[in-house]
């Protein structure tokens, strides 16, 4: 398991979340706050989800070719 497993199923439980509220609820999010908040935290989680499997790409990448240390992100 690495990283891009946790942040990418975190980013997809946020998405489902996301949906559900914004289905049954008319008015959500209901503040200009809130709504920063909710993109923030998408754009957050998307960003640690693209870097850590672009990471982890590399990482595999590198232990194929026979490199040294690979740059792994265990969780």
């Amino acid at each position: 398991m690495n990283a891009f497993h946790v942040v990418g199923g975190l980013l997809a439980a946020w998405a489902l979340l996301v949906s559900f509220l914004g289905v049954t609820r008319e008015n959500w999010p209901t503040s200009k706050g809130a709504e920063r908040a909710v993109i923030l935290i998408s754009l957050t989680l998307f960003i640690c989800a693209v870097g850590s499997a672009v990471l982890t790409g590399l990482s595999e990448q590198k232990h194929k070719e026979g490199g040294e240390h690979a740059l792994a992100l265990p969780v």
